[in-house]
């Protein structure tokens, strides 16, 4: 598992610089779970979501997860409504790290005794 922590706001001046630091850190590691905790985000605009789906399907294309954590009300309802939110499910979004401790044990556990 990856866990990643952008802040600030994501906008589109900074999309494609937080994309492109994804990427890589994805490519470093080969997780099988991507977790994007977005506590320190507090505005996320349009270009910045659409750069979200774009990378979650490519992740999802390449067998990865992506599970978004500590989402804001706003940033929530903006990840909801969008494709990724969609794509992603409300089992892969989570109101804080805790919850994505808890998913991961019981997934581990549950691929554990196949």
């Amino acid at each position: 598992m990856l866990l990643l922590r952008p802040e600030g706001r994501i906008f589109f001046a900074n999309a494609d610089n937080v994309a492109q630091k994804i990427r890589e850190k994805i490519a470093a590691t080969k997780p099988q779970i991507v977790v994007l905790d977005l506590g320190g985000v507090f505005d996320i605009e349009y270009t910045a979501l659409k750069m979200l789906n774009d990378a979650g399907k490519k992740m999802r294309d390449a067998g990865i997860a992506l599970w978004v954590a500590g989402l804001n009300p706003g940033v929530l309802a903006m990840m909801q409504r969008s494709p990724l939110g969609a794509a992603s499910g409300r089992e892969r979004m989570f109101y804080n790290l805790e919850q994505v401790v808890v998913r991961y044990r019981e997934t581990i556990r549950h691929d554990s005794v196949r």
